[in-house]
């Protein structure tokens, strides 16, 4: 199948022709430019040429404007008489079209091979010994590999609705730096890395696009945002060909320092399961500042990344080299298909030089000014100016849309999505949100659908529609659209208090009042009742959420009787992601057991929510130490007749966890507090040459290390138990095939280290002066 070459814009193609014709020729070219006409000539010698390369892009033209071309190109070459002359074209050419450019350069070319068609390129690069040159070309490739064209499977795409949403778009503009190609570097030999940056330099693109490149070597992509790594890990495979990239966006979050207590743990966990997993990537972005407060907050996370667990590459600006930041520029204008009126203003006094070499340049901003909704409001003549303005003031790039463009509305619904989320949020929780703080304002025209009348005119300028498996999720349309917001928020008091007087859910309590308001808040809300009226992220959240605080206070108020028997009835021992909810809740065996004894025993008649099948669904969830905490609770809640009417329903809850305990058992992390290395010194084999591993030996010693583990654990936990009958119940014979994840292990500890993977070599300061021109003087 023919590459892709209509993704080229001309920049690309001249880029991908000259290293097609240095292969060729064996020669090193180089770019010179003999004015403003539609080709960037290469030559082996820009003073005195022997050989000269036309390079025509004309992938969407015709032949008659091409032959126009080539004939204005002739002139030129009879002044130069190179010995040699080459055409590469971006089109297909019939013999006659051929026969007739010969005609024209015969002078100048050996034969009519020395015109290159987009066939013969193509043929060229199908050549398995050119495809360095096709894996350097982004777009080429990746268009090639059809993995854009697999992203709504989802046995590769594993819930990665919001990664995905734009990921057509954003490849146009993305641009191969040097910073791409060490990330990539990095991951091939070590598989985990965290790219960091201040706001806007490109850490979620270049993370997006490394997950791409994965992706269509065969790995399955798991995904999240904003941290929330709870059932990342339960979820990957430890089958050998199951390849797997987890990519982490925002890790650590937006504005602070938001990990649950645990998180840092479980990020420590998941990355010393990828290194032990040879078929696992894991690909972590945070901003700089967050990540330094994480590391200052959190000794054992700080303590993760001074051991070089994993290894972090901070994207600076100062280190994207001119032609790379030119690159990305002439990306965004091609492919947002800028007027040319607006691109010549960017040609006029070489301005795109000073746009480009700004101190303050960054994609963000580029990616805003390129906005149509930006730069139409500008004239032609000022687009240079309007640029650099927002470099000059890059803290500024929405004050003016925000206080000066939008309707009164517009500013309610924005802050209102930023009072709910950092990334995305269901529409129809945005819209409940977003009309009971409209409700609360004047001079609202309520005849007209305001929520889907502000969403149409904010769409693509401001905020984003995400299609999250069916459901419409609504997200600003890049980050610092919420930096700006939360500094409106920090500054304007009023604001934040009709946002609070208007809240539904528990988001905006959680991020629209400090961490000392907020017990107070609560507090407030139990004591009116309006916590019923407060939406949580799920259902099991709310009743987990109340009856936690319910118990924590012993309050007594029959209008929570409904929400006690839910929660017992749907909730109770499921685990619950608690990320939103600011302080840490009661867990679920100490609710029970406050609920079991007075005053809320009687209060909340207890004893009429127990049958059978409630009790059933309740143990169904629980881990094996928690299950035996729960039935203790029972055993001494219920009489001895009474727990032996439940004693087949306890059993076999007991049974189900203990077969769980066995099967969930994470070898990995057990190895990780085991002298591995010193196992493997001890059964290393010398033949008389080199050193042999005792393979064998060495699993079967873990092995039996893990199988001894379970056993003990198990029979720990039971001795636990206050039923006599219970405690004796016997552990069944542990048959796990454990074999996948120790010969992970092995081969992760037996795998040589792969040296640096940084490339010294790489300098930013070069002058690119002369190769930005050629970019932009077409």
């Amino acid at each position: 199948m023919m590459y892709n070459y209509y993704n080229l814009n001309d920049v690309e193609f001249e880029n991908l022709c000259k290293d097609i014709m240095e292969r060729m020729l064996s020669i090193k070219l180089r770019r010179f430019a003999k004015g403003r006409d539609d080709g960037i000539d290469l030559t082996d010698n820009v003073l005195k040429p022997k050989i000269i390369v036309q390079v025509k892009h004309y992938i969407r033209s015709s032949f008659s404007n091409l032959r126009t071309s080539l004939k204005n190109e002739l002139a030129n070459i009879e002044e130069w008489k190179p010995e040699k002359y080459f055409i590469c074209c971006g089109m297909g050419l019939t013999p006659t079209n051929i026969q007739e450019i010969y005609n024209m350069f015969s002078d100048y070319m050996e034969s009519d091979e020395n015109i290159i068609t987009l066939i013969e390129i193509d043929d060229f690069l199908q050549n398995s010994e050119n495809s360095d040159i096709v894996r350097k070309h982004y777009k080429l490739w990746l268009h090639a590999s059809g993995i854009l064209n697999q992203i709504q499977n989802q046995n590769i795409f594993i819930d990665c609705e919001s990664l995905l949403s734009d990921i057509h778009e954003e490849s146009k503009y993305f641009v191969q730096t040097e910073v791409y190609n060490q990330c990539l570097d990095c991951l091939n030999k070590h598989r985990i890395i965290m790219i960091t940056g201040h706001p806007g330099v490109g850490k979620t693109i270049t993370s997006k696009m490394l997950v791409l490149y994965y992706a269509s070597q065969e790995y399955s992509v798991r995904y999240t945002t904003n941290g929330d790594i709870s059932d990342i890990k339960k979820s990957l495979s430890i089958d050998k060909d199951n390849k797997e990239v987890i990519f982490l966006d925002d890790c650590l979050g937006q504005h602070y320092f938001n990990l649950k207590e645990t998180q840092g743990n479980e990020l420590t966990s998941l990355a010393n399961f990828v290194k032990m997993h040879e078929n696992k990537i894991l690909i972590l972005n945070s901003r700089l500042t967050i990540l330094n407060e994480a590391k200052e907050r959190d000794t054992a996370f700080n303590i993760f990344f001074e051991n070089k667990k994993i290894d972090e590459l901070t994207i600076n600006m100062d280190t994207i080299n001119l032609l790379e930041k030119a690159l990305i520029f002439y990306n965004h204008l091609v492919s947002k298909n800028i007027p040319n009126e607006y691109r010549e203003n960017i040609k006029t006094n070489k301005n795109y030089l000073k746009i480009v070499m700004h101190n303050n340049f960054t994609p963000r901003i580029i990616e805003y000014v390129t906005l149509t909704s930006n730069y139409l409001n500008v004239p032609a003549d000022t687009f240079s100016k309007y640029i650099l303005n927002n470099l000059s003031n890059p803290n500024d790039i929405w004050k003016n849309e925000y206080c000066q463009r939008i309707k009164e509305e517009d500013r309610a619904f924005l802050t209102t999505l930023y009072s709910l989320t950092d990334t995305t949020i269901d529409k129809t929780i945005l819209k409940k949100c977003f009309n009971k703080r409209l409700s609360q304002m004047s001079n609202i025209d309520y005849t007209i659908n305001n929520f889907e009348s502000v969403l149409a005119r904010l769409n693509q300028s401001i905020v984003k529609i995400v299609d999250n498996k069916d459901k419409m999720c609504i997200g600003v349309i890049n980050p610092s659209v919420n930096d700006f917001l939360k500094q409106i928020l920090s500054e304007n008091e009023l604001e934040k208090q009709e946002i609070q007087k208007s809240a539904l859910n528990y988001m905006q309590l959680r991020r629209c009042y400090s961490l000392s308001e907020i017990p107070k808040v609560i507090d407030k809300m139990f004591t009116d009742n309006s916590i019923l009226d407060i939406n949580f992220e799920t259902k099991d959240l709310k009743y987990y959420f109340m009856i936690s605080y319910i118990c924590e206070n012993k309050l007594q108020n029959k209008l929570y009787q409904e929400s006690i028997y839910n929660y017992f009835s749907e909730t109770f021992g499921k685990k619950i992601s608690t990320y939103s909810v600011i302080s840490p809740l009661l867990e679920h065996n100490e609710i029970l057991d406050i609920l079991l004894h007075e005053p809320l025993l009687s209060f909340y008649k207890i004893e009429n929510i127990f049958n059978v099948d409630i009790i059933k669904n309740m143990l169904k969830y629980f881990e094996l130490r928690d299950l035996i905490s729960v039935i203790n609770i029972f055993d001494d809640y219920f009489t001895h007749g009474q727990f032996n009417e439940y004693y087949y329903v306890f059993e076999e809850a007991l049974k189900s966890a203990i077969g769980n305990y066995i099967s969930d058992f994470s070898v990995s992390e057990y190895c990780e507090c085991k002298d591995i290395n010193h196992l493997i010194d001890n059964n290393k084999i010398f033949d008389g040459i080199d050193y042999d591993i005792n393979k064998d030996q060495i699993y079967n010693t873990i092995s039996g290390w893990v199988d001894e583990e379970i056993y003990n654990n198990i029979q720990n936990y039971l001795d636990d138990i206050n039923n006599d009958i219970l405690k004796e119940y016997k552990i069944p014979d542990i048959d796990q095939d454990y074999s996948d994840e120790i010969d992970n292990i092995i081969y992760s500890y037996l795998e040589p280290d792969s040296g640096s993977w940084r490339d010294n070599s790489y300098d930013p300061n070069i002058n690119y002066e002369k190769d930005i021109e050629l970019i932009f003087e077409r």
